[in-house]
């Protein structure tokens, strides 16, 4: 509460001099820079977003990931495998969470948002569009429709459910 307080009295000084009011420490402009990169750095986070470049969280992702994939290389090694001939790892890498953000679908049919009523489904060419979407092109959930952007034939109950992580 004491914080608060001392926060609620720097406003009635904010228009001084720093050096001449008891909130020096609180009005010095470095302060006021670290709060704003701080409500930047936290209003990301609630969005989903990354506050550092895209390439700064790819590099750092990959530094993180870096250790248990050289280690896998060389128990693959050893066992007479190649990590490169892989399509898929054969473990889950966990880099942390700050390095999970929500992801957001929009159908590229309808243009909506993916929900939990509305899901983004994967068709078997792997293009990815709306349950809703789905079913105005098939007209009914076990006929046949081709894809909107090629040629493949798919079936609205035989399709993937795509589900982002950390998505509410």
């Amino acid at each position: 509460m004491r914080d608060i307080q001392r926060l609620m009295g720097c406003l009635l000084f904010c228009d001084r001099e720093p050096a001449d009011t008891p909130y020096a420490d609180l009005l010095s402009p470095t302060r006021w820079e670290e709060v704003a990169q701080e409500f930047a750095r936290q209003a990301c986070s609630l969005m989903g977003q990354a506050y550092d470049s895209p390439l700064a969280v790819a590099v750092a992702a990959g530094g993180a990931a870096l250790p248990p994939l050289l280690k896998l290389n060389t128990m693959m090694q050893k066992n007479g495998q190649d990590l490169a001939a892989c399509t898929q790892l054969p473990i889950e890498i966990e880099v942390g969470q700050e390095f999970v953000y929500r992801s957001i679908f929009a159908c590229p049919v309808s243009r909506d948002q993916s929900t939990a009523d509305n899901p983004p489904k994967l068709l078997p060419c792997n293009h990815v569009l709306c349950e809703q979407s789905i079913l105005k092109i098939a007209r009914s959930r076990s006929r046949v429709f081709k894809c909107p952007y090629c040629p493949m034939e798919a079936r609205p109950d035989n399709l993937r459910l795509l589900i982002f992580p950390d998505v509410e």
